[in-house]
């Protein structure tokens, strides 16, 4: 796909990945709308590559009607929509009330379903369109991600994997970005802290493991979208985890217990 001037539409695009994001397929040419809970965040970048900031709960399925339509009044059918925001577990795992899970199951799964109702019809008319979906390892692997985070994450792996299957004969394609550790929010980056010279050190952040730059992350997925690739590894330790689980599941199961178990302080 030549990306000049086609409307792209990034959800969570205030900060992080979706940021990276959004700025790079703004060097590809493309015409990006930044969307966002974060209003002051989503119009600084907007601002930054002549794009469109529009504000979006993305678990709530007419806001993101509403930001499709908007999007495309200002720049035309949506080609690539990335849905990229999400949250950490705002509850305690199996303690989580049903309205922290319903949360965060709305932000980081029903949000791809509710992208996809409003943008693939459009696409399959277009007869080409792309879903960008930022996912994690943790839809991969599960590990010491927390219980919310991991089900939506393997969720909306799953539904891209039936996206895929279903509509890549009509032009439409998913690649879903599976990172580990990026240096995000989620990590403890504050990127207004940055911006203003300001940012606070983090003396654990070392300690974390493999850390990747967004940038790389959105350089990997336009690189998978231009050759239909589903899915993008920036850390490649994760697929390999991923091929050692499919190849004997339990021996991964039982590994991966103890290794959780370990880098919670507990005997093994």
């Amino acid at each position: 796909m030549d990306l000049a001037g086609r409307c792209v539409v990034v959800t969570g695009g205030g900060h992080g990945i979706g940021r990276a994001l959004a700025e790079r397929f703004a060097r590809e040419g493309g015409r990006v709308v930044v969307a966002d809970v974060n209003v002051p965040r989503a119009e600084k970048i907007a601002r930054r590559i002549d794009g469109l900031a529009v504000e979006c709960d993305v678990s709530d399925a007419a806001a993101v009607g509403d930001l499709v339509t908007r999007a495309e009044e200002a720049f035309g059918p949506v080609r690539v929509f990335c849905s990229n925001a999400g949250i950490v577990d705002p509850g305690p795992d199996l303690a989580s009330t049903p309205e922290q899970v319903e949360r965060i199951v709305g932000v980081n799964l029903l949000a791809h379903v509710w992208a996809a109702q409003h943008v693939v019809p459009s696409m399959v008319e277009q007869g080409e369109g792309y879903l960008v979906q930022t996912v994690s390892s943790a839809g991969l692997l599960a590990g010491v991600a927390g219980m919310g985070y991991t089900l939506t994450k393997h969720g909306a792996i799953g539904f891209a994997e039936w996206i895929a299957v279903n509509y890549a004969h009509l032009g439409v394609h998913v690649t879903c970005l599976c990172p580990n550790l990026v240096n995000t929010g989620m990590s403890g980056r504050d990127e207004d802290a940055e911006e203003r010279g300001d940012a606070p050190e983090r003396p654990g952040l070392a300690a974390m493991g493999e850390i990747v730059e967004p940038e790389l992350v959105a350089d990997m997925a336009v690189d998978a979208l231009r050759a239909h690739r589903f899915l993008v590894l920036p850390h490649p330790r994760v697929g390999e985890s991923f091929a050692r689980k499919a190849t004997d599941y339990d021996h991964w199961l039982e590994g991966t217990n103890r290794r959780v178990r370990r880098m919670r302080g507990e005997d093994v």
